[in-house]
């Protein structure tokens, strides 16, 4: 069922928890000069939002502003002067995540207007510590929420959009994991997160890329990554897509990583067999897979969970016994797939990464991801050595 607009802007101020506001940056103004009217303010900018500093002017003609660059530290927010008592940002992830750091260690409020709606963009408003320069290096801190978070449309950047559309159609292979590891592994998830994760991407997904509304995809972006924030499970295809990320796909990493995983967890269903007596060469993958993700070989070898043989022979009794529901489950995810792909071929054309490098990253999957999933499965079945 698909949530009306309505609904999934209340489930987004449901699960926010500082305030959430949509409207035109000026009636954000208003609102906070009343709450706040003898602040003085602080506008943090970055990069890529410098050039708003007039637009800014307009609507805060008092404030301080600051324009902070991705090598700059916080050092120079504690130099200024005593009488900033309210911290306003627009920016990319690296401004957001220094303004709730200042705010939080001088017990200031915070308000965010939103930039980028991207996954990394909006993980720096939601997550609970943030990464900012100190002298240099990087550190990561624990940090209040913002005290506003401000959506204007007309603020959103553009180039973003694909990517938090794609990241919500990838969460459909986050979701039927989830439902998997629960009937094989006996995972437990939340319930209240897991619906709440399936209302934003049904809201979302469900609508053509050109005709759903930009408030839609912000609501349904803001919700998986508050959920996230939370515990929800990143699953095998956040994953996935952090490898097709380094690898240059850009926004499409996360269609990509639905594209690939679709397909593969529909062919295990249909005709997957376990190989009772093949032992995959767990050695030589861990050496690719220690190139693939930049670790040691030790690191990616103590995060291995290798069922025995009876336990995997438990497992394929376990298996048969559910693949003709998930075989159901896995068609539709793909069509959702073919769906997406068809939504955002533009976007695909311009991010292209070689179906190789792709195939490479989902077949070393298993030991890339941090828990046991299906691909681990597949693997320890002796079905994904291609």
């Amino acid at each position: 069922m698909r949530l009306t607009d309505l609904s999934l802007q209340k489930l987004a101020q449901s699960k926010y928890q500082g305030e959430l506001f949509f409207g035109n940056a000026e009636e954000a103004g208003d609102v906070l000069c009343k709450r706040h009217p003898f602040a003085g303010i602080l506008l943090l900018l970055s990069l890529k939002t410098a050039d708003k500093f007039s637009f800014f002017r307009k609507i805060f003609p008092s404030a301080s502003v600051m324009v902070l660059l991705p090598q700059d530290g916080t050092e120079n927010l504690f130099a200024l002067s005593d009488d900033i008592s309210l911290i306003i940002v627009y920016g990319e992830a690296y401004a957001e995540s220094a303004a709730r750091y200042f705010a939080t260690v001088r017990d200031l409020p915070c308000a965010v207007f939103a930039f980028s709606l991207s996954r990394d963009g909006l993980s720096a408003v939601t997550e609970g510590r943030v990464q900012v320069r100190i002298g240099g290096e990087p550190t990561e801190y624990p940090v209040r929420p913002a005290n506003y978070f401000f959506a204007d449309e007309t603020l959103f950047d553009k180039s973003s959009l694909p990517d938090a559309y794609a990241d919500a159609a990838m969460r459909r292979a986050v979701l039927f994991e989830l439902r998997f590891d629960a009937v094989l592994l006996q995972t437990a998830y939340s319930k209240e997160l897991y619906d709440a994760v399936s209302d934003a991407v049904s809201a979302c997904s469900e609508t053509p890329y050109a005709a759903v509304g930009r408030r839609n995809i912000f609501c349904a972006a803001l919700v998986l990554s508050l959920c996230r924030a939370q515990g929800f499970p990143c699953g095998e295809a956040e994953t996935l897509a952090e490898s097709y990320r380094r690898l240059g796909a850009g926004p499409m990493s996360a269609f990509y990583a639905l594209d690939k995983l679709s397909k593969v967890y529909n062919v295990f269903f249909t005709c997957g067999k376990y190989r009772r007596y093949y032992t995959p060469p767990y050695h030589a993958r861990i050496r690719q897979a220690a190139g693939l993700y930049h670790k040691s070989e030790e690191e990616i070898s103590a995060a291995q969970v290798l069922p025995p043989v009876e336990k995997l022979a438990l497992y394929a009794q376990v298996f048969e016994s559910v693949r003709a529901q998930f075989l159901g489950e896995s068609q539709e995810l793909l069509r959702r797939a073919a769906q997406a792909e068809d939504d955002l071929r533009e976007y695909k054309e311009r991010y292209p990464v070689e179906n190789r490098l792709l195939n490479v990253a989902l077949k070393y999957l298993p030991e890339g991801h941090p828990h046991y999933g299906i691909t681990s499965l597949m693997r320890d079945f002796g079905l994904l050595d291609f």
